[in-house]
């Protein structure tokens, strides 16, 4: 194969959540497009994530590999965000070399991978390496969201004008404003580069050129003739064809975009995500997050060359509390409720390891994120005292601050059934957000409005109820009573000592 010449998906949002009969927009379909291949070549294409708490992103969630037949010009492929399952940690019988690394993937412990973020596919096959453009996966679609939670409110600012979509042929050029006096309309923007040279002209309207100089990023105003009105655009002018274009751009009320819905859905989960102490969709936490700075025993424990080892939230270390007693088993809170596995158990006092924790060891409670250890039959545990100074401390100090480092995964696996409630809050309270904005922008931030003419008035007060207020006001009734329990449900009473 000569070359992967591009890398494409059927969607921009992909959701496994909220779906209708036939709709396929949890199963993302990949098409890309090769030169020179060669019979028996292969293509790997991989779902992979652009977020998270690591020095090795992009990280590789799901892949499928294909073989190509001679002269082929293109690859159609699907991956299924169900089958975004991480590999399972295991101890070797044992003991021996590889304890704590992760399994192969064919042991599938079933935690969820392809959790909400930005996503993006890279192809490769041999050194030759391609990706596409980003794309979003989510709990709430963005049209679930416009239909179902915000029961079609437009979305839509009276008074703000702006395009509906970028210009696309012609590269390089952002609209940043539109001017009010334009009317909602479809408008030509045009580029003619210079005859020979760097540089040229940008016209809107038919209204006059105006040039553009130089390769540095600026700022142009384009006016148009009669209904145009002006136009502010951002220019990088490295980035404009080399031939002439000319776009046909469609002005109208600015709207809200998915990519904006998709922030408040963000905003939603997160403000959600910490009154709760627990995360609505699995994440992993590490105590030592960058791979260029954690222990290296660390690092074999996790199985940090293991593509699915995904750190997204880094979390405290841990204090020792020595025992009341030997009735009673050695035991700390992990930061974190809803624990799907804990990876790896370590201790340290200071920089230097004094114990490894294995699997057999730890057991957990998986709402409220209790972690005991209880040794299973064979169970071995080390302790390494690196001098009496040290095993003094133990004996006679209560406490070792930041003893304990791990690694676990913790989240609602699923949000299918009776884990829906938790969708149904997150979509509400990004809903109340939206209804707010909605709101302002429907009215232009007016309270009130009065129309006189031929003795005849009008007056209406805006209430909150434009833009959908007093749909606001139900779903933050339902959140001031449900969130709360929601939270209590499934993590647990949370108590707090004054």
């Amino acid at each position: 194969m000569d070359a992967i010449t591009g890398v494409y998906t059927d969607r921009t949002e992909y959701s496994r959540y909220g779906l209708e009969p036939g709709d396929t927009r949890n199963v993302v379909t990949v098409y890309a497009t090769v030169s020179g291949a060669v019979s028996g070549d292969t293509l790997t294409v991989t779902l992979t994530r652009l977020t998270g708490y690591t020095d090795a992103l992009p990280q590789a969630i799901l892949s499928s590999t294909v073989t190509l037949a001679a002269n082929q010009p293109s690859v159609t492929t699907t991956l299924a965000l169900e089958q975004a399952r991480e590999y399972q940690p295991y101890d070797p019988p044992d003991g021996g070399p590889g304890a704590n690394l992760i399994a192969p993937a064919s042991r599938d412990n079933g935690i969820y991978r392809g959790v909400a973020g930005t996503y993006a596919i890279a192809a490769t096959s041999g050194t030759l390496t391609a990706q596409s453009a980003p794309f979003t996966v989510t709990i709430v679609p963005s049209d679930e969201l416009r239909g179902l939670w915000l029961n079609g409110v437009p979305l839509e600012a009276l008074d703000v004008l702006a395009p509906v979509a970028q210009p696309a042929l012609l590269t390089g050029v952002t609209i940043r404003r539109v001017g009010r006096a334009v009317w909602e309309d479809a408008y030509p923007l045009a580029w003619a580069p210079a005859a020979s040279g760097l540089g040229g002209t940008l016209s809107w309207a038919g209204g006059s050129p105006v040039p553009v100089a130089g390769l540095a990023p600026q700022t142009l105003t384009l006016t148009g003739t009669g209904s145009a009105g002006f136009l502010t655009v951002a220019v990088t002018p490295w980035r404009l064809p080399p031939q002439a274009v000319t776009e046909t751009i469609v002005i109208a009320g600015a709207a809200f975009s998915d990519a904006a819905l998709q922030q408040y859905v963000t905003y939603a989960t997160s403000q959600l995500e910490s009154g709760w102490y627990w995360f609505v969709e699995p994440h992993t936490s590490d105590t030592d997050p960058l791979i260029s700075q954690a222990p290296t025993e660390i690092l074999q424990a996790r199985g940090a060359v293991a593509a699915n080892y995904h750190v997204e939230h880094q979390e405290v270390p841990q204090t020792y509390w020595r025992p009341r007693d030997f009735a009673h088993w050695m035991s700390f809170q992990l930061p974190r409720r809803q624990i799907q596995a804990v990876y790896y158990l370590y201790g340290y006092f200071n920089q230097s390891q004094a114990v490894s924790i294995g699997r057999d060891w730890i057991v957990f409670n998986p709402i409220t994120g209790t972690l005991e250890l209880v040794p299973d039959n064979g169970a071995v545990i080390s302790w390494q005292f690196y001098g009496a100074a040290i095993l003094q401390f133990f004996i006679n100090y209560a406490t070792i601050p930041s003893f304990w480092h791990f690694g676990l995964a913790s989240g609602i696996n699923d949000l299918h059934g009776e884990y829906g409630v938790i969708r149904e809050a997150v979509a509400k309270r990004a809903a109340v957000d939206i209804l707010s904005a909605a709101g302002f922008g429907y009215t232009a931030g007016a309270t009130s409005r009065s129309v006189s003419r031929n003795g005849v008035s009008d007056t209406r007060a805006y209430a909150g109820d434009q833009g959908g207020g007093a749909l606001r006001a139900q779903y933050l009734q339902w959140l001031d009573r449900e969130v709360r329990r929601i939270g209590q449900r499934y993590g647990g009473l949370t108590m707090s000592f004054a």
